[in-house]
This record gives structure tokens, C-alpha cells and sequence, in this order.
């Protein structure tokens, strides 16, 4: 009578098959697989991080209900000195809705960092606003 071992026995009562050969992580092609496919994350990774470090960024102050028609919005750019920026401001309702979009102009300056207050025109009452991007002013 042959001698079963455990994994034939499992194999049997629950329908597994037996584990044949090495595992993948010491077979060369799917362990560089792997290997190659970690590198690409972490490489797309760092340049995304890199990506967004570069350029223009908002940081937003606060802003102040004026009226029913309009917002008043206190921002800062930071961007590299010598680059003039276009920043959108949109204003929302209580319902989330845009009721109010201004695009700013920063112009080009020795500074890195400028603080602008802008007043955002709103076809209803809004009850905030924010800077949704700036970018590099083109032209």
C-alpha cells in the first residue's frame, strides 16, 4: 500500500491539487515581474509628487459673505518669482451648486508668495468660496 502524504490526502477530501514545483517568488521570470512592476509604481509615484511640487499652488485665507450677489475671497499664490499665475475662484451655494466663478490675474513679481483679495460676483447667495487651481499664466 503506497504511503499517502498529507497533501495528497487534503487533495483529495476538498478538491485541491497538490502544490507542484517552487513557489513563483523563486522562479526567475515572475519574481522580475514583480520586481519590474514595484519599480514602475514607485517610479510613476515619485514622479507624480515631483509633478505637483512644481508650479503654482493656492493657499486659501478665508472668505466673507458680503451680500446676496457677491463673495469676498483673501488667498496666496506661491510660485516661482518672475512668473505671472491665473487662479480660478468659484463661489458655492448651500446646495454645493457654483453660483460664482472669477478668474485672477497675478502678475509677475519678485515676490514667491502674493496675497490677493478678490470680490466674486454670484447670481444667488453663496456660502463659501475656495480657489479650485492657478496655473502658469500662458502668453
Amino acid at each position: 500500500m503506497p504511503s499517502e502524504t498529507t497533501d495528497d490526502l487534503l487533495a483529495a477530501r476538498y478538491g485541491r491539487r497538490p502544490r507542484a514545483g517552487r513557489p513563483w517568488y523563486r522562479r526567475p521570470l515572475p519574481l522580475a515581474a514583480a520586481v519590474l512592476g514595484a519599480l514602475l509604481v514607485l517610479a510613476y509615484g515619485v514622479w507624480v509628487s515631483v509633478a505637483q511640487s512644481q508650479g503654482p499652488s493656492s493657499t486659501a485665507i478665508g472668505h466673507r459673505v458680503v451680500d446676496d450677489r457677491t463673495v469676498e475671497v483673501r488667498f496666496a499664490v506661491t510660485r516661482e518669482p518672475g512668473t505671472a499665475v491665473t487662479c480660478t475662484v468659484h463661489a458655492l451655494d448651500a446646495g454645493a451648486a457654483e453660483v460664482g466663478l472669477l478668474r485672477v490675474d497675478v502678475p509677475a513679481g519678485p515676490e514667491r508668495e502674493v496675497q490677493r483679495t478678490v470680490e466674486v460676483r454670484t447670481t444667488s447667495r453663496a456660502v463659501t468660496a475656495q480657489v479650485v487651481s492657478c496655473a502658469r499664466a500662458s502668453g
